[in-house]
């Protein structure tokens, strides 16, 4: 693909997330990058191993039916996945601002992810869009979720999903109430991870 590398939109650790164009249409493309500090060969193995993962998990959120970027392009020698660019903003945001995100639903497709054992690794406000036009969502960066994830890293999920709530609303247990019950309608083992996420929570307080 001819890529136009535009506009830097995060630069972390791991990736660099930037805009771009192909044939005018706007894309994202996510770069994993060298990391100085280990072996070339397994650098470059850690890297392409995790740029695959992602892209995987992508895939598989899109056959369940959790609304996720379309992937155009995956270069695994270079280590670049070139997504959908999802006109939206961070349900973060959104809450911020007094939009009427729909969090039911977002508990919804978590819940289509865990029961088939997939969990995102950062689960928060700011890796879900919301697009108030259309109301639809997207969720992002999958670039530390994993496959066959036993319950309490459900729980991880969802406990960060509630962390990042209590950041941003005056009322968060409402609203984790409404991913809550969401989560329940498509999860068969909800009571189960909603123990860990409580068992979680008691870690952090006793600490």
């Amino acid at each position: 693909m001819e890529l136009e590398w535009n506009e830097i939109i995060t630069r972390g650790a791991e990736a660099e997330v930037w805009k771009g164009k192909w044939k005018d249409r706007d894309m994202v493309i996510k770069k994993r990058v060298k990391k100085g500090y280990r072996h070339p060969e397994l650098d470059e193995m850690i890297r392409k191993m995790r740029i695959r993962k992602e892209a995987k998990l992508i895939t598989e959120a899109r056959k369940l039916g959790v609304p996720v970027p379309i992937i155009y392009d995956f270069n695994e020698t270079e280590t670049l996945l070139v997504i959908e660019y999802f006109e939206g903003e961070r349900v973060m945001d959104c809450i911020e601002s007094g939009v009427d995100v729909d969090l039911k639903k977002i508990g919804n497709y978590i819940g289509k992810l865990h029961q088939e054992g997939i969990t995102h690794g950062d689960l928060t406000t700011s890796n879900i869009l919301y697009d108030e036009k259309t109301e639809r969502h997207c969720f992002i960066d999958f670039g530390l979720g994993e496959t066959d994830s036993p319950k309490e890293i459900m729980g991880v999920d969802l406990h960060l999903l509630r962390e990042a709530l209590v950041s941003v609303h005056d009322d968060p247990l409402k609203l984790f109430e409404e991913v809550v019950e969401g989560y329940e309608e498509t999860c068969s083992f909800d009571q189960e991870v909603l123990d860990w996420v409580e068992k979680i929570e008691s870690r952090g307080r006793y600490r």
